[in-house]
């Protein structure tokens, strides 16, 4: 499971998983779309004003997909190819 890196990548930058997740997606190029009805997690999402380092980038990256059996082949859940 990820979860572990992920837990100790986020106590390593002082954020939340949620802020780590959210970071990642964005040095990705890609567009996180957090949902929450709570105006405190809005908040704490917003607050991503760091960076995460290209040796933890690549640790992250590394982290092997869940097996979502015969939906893997659905573009949400598939892994892209790394270049």
């Amino acid at each position: 499971m990820f979860a572990g890196p992920f837990r100790s990548l986020a106590k390593k930058y002082h954020v939340s998983v949620p802020q780590l997740a959210i970071r990642y997606c964005l040095q990705l190029d890609l567009l996180p779309l957090p949902k929450t009805v709570s105006m405190e997690h809005m908040k704490n999402n917003a607050d991503v004003a760091f960076t995460i380092s290209e040796e933890d980038l690549t640790r992250l990256k590394e982290i092997t997909m869940n097996d979502y059996g015969s939906n893997n082949e659905i573009p949400v859940f598939k892994r892209a190819a790394t270049k």
